[in-house]
């Protein structure tokens, strides 16, 4: 052996933080794609798709929904690009 070793805690530290970074990113932003769906009625004048059980929507988003949305927004674009801080030692 040449004296090195693998520290396998390590591996698995940065494996975990690593996924539930990817999926509470992912969290973020599909919580700010669904506040911009709330408030949108169904289009009174009928119009369907192909599909039965659903209809076109229309209306306008609550505007606590839409200050909602771009603060997941926001915290998701600073999440990539503390990432990107993090990942070239230029900007340190």
């Amino acid at each position: 052996m040449n004296g090195f070793t693998i520290d396998w805690g390590a591996i698995a530290e940065v494996f975990f933080v690593g996924f539930v970074a990817a999926v509470g990113l992912v969290v973020v932003y599909t919580l700010g794609l669904r506040l911009l769906g709330l408030g949108q009625p169904a289009d009174p004048n009928g119009e369907h798709t192909q599909y039965a059980e659903e209809s076109a929507r229309t209306g306008k988003t609550p505007p606590i929904a839409l200050a909602g949305a771009g603060l997941c927004f926001a915290v998701g674009a600073a999440a990539v690009l503390f990432g990107i801080w993090l990942t070239i030692p230029q900007f340190h």
